[in-house]
């Protein structure tokens, strides 16, 4: 897994989706979306509200409608239910921790920001977490559930965008959104130095595509490698990049935050660690991996290099 980047700005009704054992969380997903007037004008925002529910179906798989084709990986249950799982594995990897940045329980942000939030897990957890908070997120379909608590606010928006928020956020985050921007620097890490108050901390939590073996066992030329090397040049081509955790202390130092901080951490893709906290984080990491594989794939190797669904399939050896 790449860096875990965090600095401060210098700037002035369905039921569970996912029931793991051992693990204490439940989510929830819905059609619901609540439409906010400060991204458009009244008339833009019903508008908005009755389109974005239209998802289009491609592969047996549904995309998200709102900037349609800008995002390559499905929204479906499946891919819902998928990141519910993956939510808590981050967590887990982490020591149970939801953030690294140096965040006062008794003097908590008054607004945090949640860019790219997928089902909302990381937003409602910390919405429990700091009650006095307000937590808002956005992303680009309304797959978030409707029973959150009452500071949690979630919203569609594409965050590539220029950002009008009327509040200056005291942290803003984002988890695992390799392959959602065009150009992370200027549309994310850019924005989030200008929106933050003074003093405000942006985290980032990335993976690195990059596949590796401590004892050099991994065969480059086979098919998970060669597979993992066509998707970051299916999506360099398509101008979403998935490289992105390697590059994010540079990145935030550029746009100019300060006391920047770097965590690495190694994600097993099976049992192979003898620590039996990595070993069952290695079998989870796994089987979520083998999940999201169809999704990852799918519209973006057909995109880019013109395969069917059963040649992409093939392709994963």
């Amino acid at each position: 897994m790449g860096p875990s980047g965090n600095a401060p700005g210098e700037n002035p009704n369905r039921r569970s989706l996912v029931d793991l054992k051992n693990f204490q969380f439940t989510f929830d997903c819905s059609d619901f979306i609540e439409p906010d007037s400060a991204f458009g004008r009244k008339d833009d925002t019903i508008s908005l509200s009755e389109s974005v529910l239209d998802f289009p179906r491609e592969f047996g798989r549904t995309y998200h409608a709102y900037r349609a084709g800008s995002y390559a990986f499905p929204n479906d249950i499946p891919e819902q239910e998928r990141l519910a799982f993956q939510g808590p594995i981050i967590k887990r990897l982490f020591g149970d921790k939801l953030y690294f940045a140096p965040l006062s329980q008794s003097n908590p942000p008054r607004f945090i920001l949640d860019v790219a939030t997928g089902v909302g897990d990381w937003a409602i957890e910390m919405g429990d977490m700091f009650p006095t908070s307000e937590v808002i997120g956005t992303d680009l379909s309304p797959i978030q559930p409707d029973m959150v608590p009452p500071n949690v606010k979630f919203y569609v928006d594409d965050s590539s965008d220029e950002w009008n928020f009327t509040d200056k956020f005291g942290y803003i985050h984002t988890r695992l959104t390799a392959g959602c921007w065009s150009n992370f620097e200027t549309e994310v890490a850019k924005q989030a130095f200008e929106a933050l108050e003074p003093g405000g901390w942006f985290e980032s939590q990335e993976v690195e595509g990059v596949f590796s073996c401590d004892d050099g066992t991994l065969d480059p030329a086979g098919p998970m490698c060669t597979w993992l090397n066509e998707m970051r040049d299916a999506a360099e081509i398509m101008e979403r990049p998935a490289v992105l955790g390697s590059i994010l202390k540079e990145v935030f130092e550029r746009v100019g935050f300060v006391d920047v901080q770097e965590r690495i951490f190694k994600i097993p893709t099976n049992e192979w660690p003898r620590d039996e906290r990595l070993k069952e984080i290695g079998r989870l990491w796994g089987e979520n991996f083998s999940q999201g594989l169809n999704g990852f794939s799918i519209q973006l190797m057909n995109r880019v290099f013109g395969r069917s669904p059963a040649e992409i399939e093939a392709s994963w050896g």
